[in-house]
């Protein structure tokens, strides 16, 4: 089934990105949105897979990295929104991701407590740094040297010396976990944020590159300075730094803004400290220095409407000395501030209306199944199917159940305080809110004459309820209002209420686990159905009034007839409790959704399962049907509302099982078997990046038919040679098949497989593949290099299976001549390619020399000459407007 997501603004899954000209990326469960906050509309998304986003990173805001919860890393095109980069080597969730200052690098952090170093130009992996254990939290690039920053869960900070990849340095930060790391001051002050109400201050002294530093000196000298205290007992979530200033993102509603004091301040306010000490014996003139919090000083609280996630800061061009600020709320709300020079700040735009601040607790289609109405606390918003826009919003109370009224013009509202509230879905006003119930009501039943409906509520009754007309005042037309008609009082709080379809029987479940049934008209008891072990959360009666299926959450579901209240099948359902159900008009079918986020169809006469429908990532409260059938609405405690929509695929349930089945074999094939690499040591710091998945055993696979292929095609070609020898008339072999079809060798098809492994998987494919193959494969390699074909591909495999076959391929004679041979080989053709290289690079110099003395340029820039163009044409129009 086809699904289409609304009403996610961004998640508190990741971190926000804030981008020139108020774009703003943000995380929405498994999407990534690029919205324009000047004008408050979605630019483009972003989509691959269903695994929710866990982090996000940019280098030049044309590209943006994305880290999902499956351990997985890709690279899209913020315009072109596809996906050119594939990484794949965490076992979970990616925590954080960070470029280096050339963008050719990119770090990723994870659950797994594992850094891995990314080569973003040859999307591979360049090797893993182990050390930490527990989560990683933050990581930072140094520019200045090539030394990598990392904390973590463990209260460790660790600095790796990245040309040795080993790590040089930990710095403890006492029993409190590392959630977020800065560096300011041109790189000499690093700041890490914990639990505590202290930011902890570090020197940093960078001794430069490898080959300048003196025997046994360190990359980076470190040095404890101090603390600076924090005005929130929340923990941090996330520390940003512009220029001079420094943002402390806690984990309430609150940014704590410090200021780092520029060279002539600090150097003023020495010169006062040391004439003040100048009298004092205790301490000589040099030793006297700045405390932490006098280089680094608070300046002000930033106080926000609601619990943040994250934030994002760039400098505001066209304000001098200007920052702004985005923030992403916990409640599907993004909200940007503007700082001025003098650290004053004001609300500016914020993008909010495009999503539900809480969760939606009803879901109802119209009539005719072209809009959706969704319900929280304090909003109702009408959507659109087609478009998936929202078209109406209306403020009422905390929503927990919804119906249409008749016509779909109005809707009536359930609340949690007991309100009956009538809401105009064409006017967006709320007409009329009546206190009705003593406790929460749980649910509403429309009847199918749609002349009145039933609530059921925590305050033990059932009311009854018509729809009247409302003559309007002079002036204003009539409109429709609701009437209390009779009540039924229960011994047990009420959950739910259902009128079959013939309007005869009224089903109400009970918070003793039981559901009663009445006579509509009389309502005098009829049948009570007992069996949950816990109390129903929902049910449902089908279009013929015989079935009635509940659920519970004791995770079951139950079928029942209606005629003697027998139960027809237990079924256990869902891992989590069922939340709601429905049936699928003018079947027996029916959907079921519960807290473990599935959405699962049944067949109620034959008791099958029929499909399983993945989407949400967290707890599924409510399912809506429409009346065709075709489309199903659900939303989730993950804000999002999800309309599934039913294909022309036919669904074969064995061909369903059979593929759940081969899902789980292959889910079990990569979890029973580790890779290991001969010669490496499980305790070193490095290791190699790849990771072991379904994915490099099928590209192995290929790569093995491949093979097949061309031993095949081999064998027939010395066969060829040898009845050649004795009959020279004798016919060529036929061709492979798969070679004939696509018109190539043996040799480049084989080259063509490998060149279509992505480059991080490869090296795990060829880690898989048995060593007879290998025997082939170098034989292949070193065609390839004699033909100069992918040399730069063809030098990566032949070195690494060099590494890691080194002593099986010493030990075969079979091989000496092709070992000697690609020593040779390699060695010319790398030349080569360098000498190519190097001829390039020099020619573009010389351009560049060559531009700079004639000082023109090759791409002109006529953003300038464009504005001038469109000023002069606004004083044109406003003077034609004047006159």
């Amino acid at each position: 089934a086809h699904h289409r997501v609304r009403g996610v603004i961004a998640s508190p899954t990741s971190y926000i990105l804030l981008l020139k000209n108020n774009v703003i990326v943000c995380p929405a469960l498994e999407k990534v949105i690029v919205w324009d906050a000047r004008k408050n509309v979605k630019l483009n998304e972003m989509s691959e897979g269903t695994s929710t986003v866990t982090s996000l990173a940019t280098h030049d805001e044309k590209t943006v990295a994305v880290g999902y919860e499956d351990g997985t890393v890709r690279i899209f095109g913020i315009e072109s929104q596809l996906s050119s980069v594939v990484l794949s080597g965490h076992t979970s969730s990616v925590t954080v991701l960070k470029y280096d200052n050339s963008g050719t690098r990119l770090c990723s952090g994870s659950l797994d407590t594992n850094v891995i170093v990314w080569d973003v130009v040859s999307q591979s992996g360049l090797y893993r740094l182990k050390g930490h254990k527990g989560p990683i939290n933050d990581c930072i690039f140094l520019q200045n040297s090539n030394v990598l920053i990392t904390s973590s869960k463990d209260t460790y900070i660790k600095l790796w010396c990245l040309d040795s990849q080993h790590c040089f340095e930990t710095l403890t930060n006492g029993r409190d976990e590392v959630w977020s790391i800065a560096v300011c001051s041109e790189e000499t002050r690093l700041i890490a944020g914990s639990n505590t109400a202290e930011l902890r201050v570090w020197s940093l002294n960078q001794g430069g590159e490898l080959g300048k530093r003196k025997s046994g000196e360190k990359v980076v000298q470190c040095e404890l300075l101090g603390a600076l205290v924090r005005k929130s007992k929340e923990r941090v979530n996330c520390l940003g730094v512009v220029g001079s200033v420094v943002f402390c993102q806690n984990n309430d509603a609150t940014i704590e803004v410090f200021k780092v004091k520029t060279a002539e301040e600090q150097e003023k306010l020495l010169k006062r400290k040391r004439k003040k000490l100048k009298n004092s014996a205790t301490l000589a003139q040099d030793e006297v220095s700045l405390d932490v919090d006098e280089e680094i000083v608070y300046v002000k609280t930033i106080k926000c409407s609601n619990k943040l996630r994250s934030i994002s800061c760039r400098p505001i061009k066209k304000a001098k000395g200007g920052i702004k600020i985005c923030c992403l709320f916990n409640n599907n709300k993004v909200q940007n501030y503007s700082l001025t020079q003098e650290l004053e700040h004001q609300p500016t735009t914020s993008i909010d209306l495009l999503g539900h601040r809480s969760d939606v607790r009803a879901v109802r289609f119209t009539s005719d199944s072209s809009r959706v109405l969704t319900v929280s606390d304090g909003l109702a918003k009408l959507w659109s199917c087609r478009t998936q826009h929202c078209i109406t919003t209306v403020e009422c109370g905390n929503g927990m159940c919804a119906v249409m009224a008749p016509g779909d013009q109005y809707a009536v509202v359930g609340t949690k305080k007991g309100e009956v509230q009538l809401i105009d879905l064409v006017s967006g006003v709320l007409v009329s809110s009546v206190v009705s119930h003593g406790g929460c009501i749980w649910d509403i039943a429309l009847r199918h004459d749609t002349r009145g409906f039933a609530t059921g509520s925590a305050d033990k009754l059932v009311k009854f309820w018509e729809f009247v007309l409302v003559e309007g005042s002079v002036g204003e037309k009539s409109r429709i209002g609701v009437k209390h008609v009779k009540s039924l009082q229960m011994t047990e709080d009420v959950l739910s209420v259902c009128y079959s379809k013939n309007n005869k029987l009224l089903a109400v479940s009970l918070l003793d686990c039981t559901v009663k049934v009445f006579f509509t008209d009389t309502l005098r008891f009829y049948i009570s159905l007992y069996g949950h072990k816990l109390p129903v959360t929902s049910m449902d009666i089908s279009s013929d009034s015989t079935l009635i299926v509940t659920g519970s959450a004791d995770k079951n579901i139950k079928i029942w007839g209606l005629d003697f209240g027998d139960c027809h099948k237990s079924i256990f359902a869902h891992d989590e409790a069922v939340m709601k159900v429905a049936f699928v008009p003018k079947t027996h079918q029916f959907f079921s959704v519960g807290k473990d986020r599935k959405l699962k169809q049944w067949d109620a006469d034959n008791f099958e399962h029929i499909q399983t429908l993945e989407g949400h990532h967290k707890e599924v409260w409510c399912v809506d049907i429409s009346g065709s059938g075709d489309f199903v609405a659900t939303s989730s405690h993950d804000k999002s509302i999800r309309v599934w929509e039913r294909t022309d695929e036919p669904l074969v349930l064995e061909d369903e099982r059979e593929t759940a089945r081969e899902l789980q074999y292959e889910q079990s094939l990569v979890a029973s078997q580790e890779t290991t690499i001969p010669g490496e040591n499980a305790e070193n710091e490095a290791e190699s990046a790849g990771k072991k998945s379904m994915e490099t055993v099928r590209a192995a696979e290929r790569i093995m038919e491949a093979i097949e292929v061309y031993r095949e095609d081999k064998a027939k070609q010395d066969e060829y040679e040898e009845a050649r020898k004795v009959d020279k008339t004798a016919p060529p072999p036929d061709q492979h098949v798969i070679l004939s079809t696509l018109k190539m060798s043996a040799s480049d098809y084989v080259l063509d497989v490998v060149k279509k492994v992505r480059p991080s998987e490869l090296e795990e494919s060829l880690l898989v593949l048995p060593f007879h193959y290998i025997c082939d494969i170098l034989i292949l390699l070193n065609e390839w290099l004699l033909n100069k074909q992918s040399v730069e591909l063809c030098c990566k495999c032949t070195f690494f299976l060099l590494r890691v076959h080194h002593n099986q391929i010493v030990a075969n004679k079979v091989l000496v001549n092709v070992i000697e041979s690609l020593n040779k080989t390699t060695r010319e053709v790398v030349k080569e390619v360098k000498d190519v290289i190097g001829f390039n690079l020099a020619a573009l110099k010389f351009l560049q020399l060559d531009q700079q003395d004639t000082n023109e340029s090759f791409f002109k820039d006529f953003t300038g000459k464009v504005k001038d163009v469109k000023r002069k044409k606004r004083a044109v129009l406003k003077a034609a407007a004047s006159g």
